[in-house]
């Protein structure tokens, strides 16, 4: 039985990916006194599975509205990672290292949604797309090229952020599963661990592909979020063969500092089940093989998978709870968490202490 014992805060985020992590952070530099509640380590699933690409891997077709989280993202990341590099010392490897787009079929629709947005983007013919990327196959007569596009690297970022929440004396609670929301007539209290009773007038579910499950036993809200499986595949190579992230229509391969090409990832609906396949590796080295005929001599160094959140709305939940007071959701970021987490943190936050004004996110609720 949970002691009883009380725990006051302000607000309560259940899970700890990098959604609840930043919105958590954002509240704190508000004055509030957060606590996190994460069934297991902070950062330690979507997060830390992730590519860490920091964009939409074909913004010209995505929704207006998850397009301005992206843009926000983009714009400010570089500044978040330097503010954690300040704070931490800790280096999250943001490198600018630019997008080649093997997907020509579509070069009018990017081309368009570029000039649209003054977006910088280069056509490649294929000598050119060679003189990028000597070792891609040479089988693309062109490629599309985004020179502006960045990444990360998510368990260095992870590490940060959760080394950023101790100096500012954030309340963690890791390895603690939520068994329920505490409401009392039609208002949230707290929640109940196995071990803890914590209150607050105020709680975000941010729980990524488990959200719908908290919220199901404790309330008759239906939510649109499911488990999409991901896997990924990470070589290691010697000498450098690969400079800038290369995308095949979902696939993609990623350069990182160290040497290391991550090759990404599966879109599997397999409910909770996170294990790695062996067809999901074998299906993932023909796409390395097809894409950069190099890693053919190397076997992978690492296979993982991780749980998305994933809704057929095409963009997440930053909203209140539609019938309960004080409950709050930021889900629902499918594969675009990391960089959606910087907005949809500081929507979240303003919407908490009532600056945001509600007509600005209906795309959200």
């Amino acid at each position: 039985m949970p002691n009883k014992q009380a725990k006051h805060f302000d607000v309560l985020i259940v899970g700890g990916g990098i959604i609840g992590m930043l919105t958590a952070r954002s509240l704190h530099k508000k004055g509030l006194q957060i606590a996190i509640i994460d069934k297991g380590n902070l950062g330690g699933e979507a997060t830390w599975a992730a590519g860490g690409i920091l964009s939409l891997l074909n913004p010209w077709q995505q929704n207006i509205e998850s397009q301005s989280l992206i843009d926000e993202g983009r714009q400010r990341f570089a500044t978040l990672v330097t503010e954690l590099k300040l704070e931490t010392d800790i280096d999250s490897e943001f490198i600018q290292s630019g997008l080649l787009v093997l997907d020509v079929d579509q070069k009018q629709q990017a081309l368009n949604w570029a000039k649209q947005k003054d977006e910088t983007i280069e056509v490649l013919s294929h000598q050119s797309l060679l003189e990028y990327e000597p070792n891609i196959s040479p089988e693309f007569s062109e490629a599309l090229y985004f020179p502006n596009v960045a990444q990360i690297r998510p368990p260095k970022l992870i590490h940060a952020l959760k080394l950023s929440l101790k100096q500012r004396k954030i309340n963690v609670y890791e390895n603690t599963a939520v068994s329920k929301v505490l409401i009392q007539s039609g208002s949230v209290t707290g929640i109940a661990t196995h071990t803890d009773y914590l209150y607050a007038d105020k709680v975000i579910i941010s729980s990524g592909a488990w959200t719908k499950e908290i919220l199901q036993q404790d309330t008759n809200i239906d939510i649109d979020i499911e488990p999409v499986r991901g896997q990924m595949l990470l070589y290691k190579v010697s000498e450098k063969i690969l400079s800038h992230i290369v995308l095949k229509e979902k696939s993609y391969l990623i350069p990182r500092k160290d040497g290391h090409i991550l090759c990404g990832s599966t879109v599997e609906y397999a409910g909770f089940e996170n294990e790695v396949t062996s067809a999901a590796r074998l299906s993932l080295q023909n796409i390395a093989h097809k894409l950069l005929p190099s890693l053919e001599k190397h076997e992978p160094v690492k296979q993982w998978s991780g749980l998305r959140p994933g809704t057929r709305r095409n963009a997440p939940y930053i909203c209140k709870h539609p019938e309960i007071h004080g409950l709050y959701l930021n889900s629902g970021h499918y594969r675009y968490g990391i960089i959606m987490s910087i907005a949809s943190a500081r929507i979240m936050a303003e919407l908490v202490v009532n600056t945001q004004n509600t007509s600005q996110i209906t795309a959200f609720t």
